[in-house]
């Protein structure tokens, strides 16, 4: 009878350790897609910017701020378009991407005239 009970407290503690671990990787799992989902949107726009022409007003210097909505609620989208950097016909595409749990991605292209 003894060995049963202590079997039993073995077995629980088991479970409680696993039940632990499981709340770690469910964490690890929506941070990890949250990380996947601002790469992505990151990626997104700067292939859109790229398929822009060069002299595209949508290519011109400066810093614009996008909040998502729908399937991407929660998540804000910064780019940033510097001219001749790092050098003269050359513009230096910054994509970052803010998730809502906190996480940060951020991308960078260069991009220069035809």
């Amino acid at each position: 009878m003894v060995e049963v009970l202590v079997a039993c407290a073995l077995i629980s503690v088991a479970l409680m350790v696993i039940a632990g671990m499981m709340t770690s990787a469910y964490q690890t799992i929506d941070t990890s897609g949250e990380q996947t989902t601002a790469s992505v949107l990151a990626q997104q726009r700067l292939e859109w910017l790229r398929n822009q022409a060069f002299t595209s007003g949508n290519l011109g210097a400066g810093t614009t701020t996008e909040t998502l909505t729908g399937t991407f609620a929660g998540y804000t989208r910064v780019t940033t378009i510097v001219d001749n950097t790092p050098r003269f016909g050359v513009k230096r595409l910054t994509v970052q991407t803010n998730a809502p749990g906190g996480i940060n991605v951020q991308s960078v292209s260069y991009m220069t005239s035809p």
